[in-house]
């Protein structure tokens, strides 16, 4: 539908250029700028709507792994407690 609606505008943009009468010139020039305007919109929602929104949404889990390693960097610990609760999971 988009690509019909380019068509569209470049019609009326050779339409415009092509006439001697300045109302039907007029006329093409809106038409144009309205069917450009809509493809825009158009190619733009349909790339909106291709996109994940859930892809980027952590889980609880994941959520309390990474509060609990930014307390640890917060306190000090460094690598040395990280490895050793990493040895006592296995």
């Amino acid at each position: 539908m988009t690509l019909v609606l380019l068509l569209l505008a470049v019609g009326c943009f050779v339409l415009m250029c092509l006439t001697k009468s300045l109302l039907l010139g007029a006329v093409c020039m809106l038409l144009a700028l309205v069917f450009m305007v809509m493809a825009t919109l158009m190619f733009l929602s349909s790339r909106v709507g291709n996109v994940n929104r859930n892809a980027n949404i952590l889980s609880a889990e994941e959520l309390r792994v990474l509060r609990e390693q930014a307390d640890a960097k917060r306190q000090g610990a460094g690598t040395s407690t990280t490895g050793g609760t990493q040895a006592s999971d296995h």
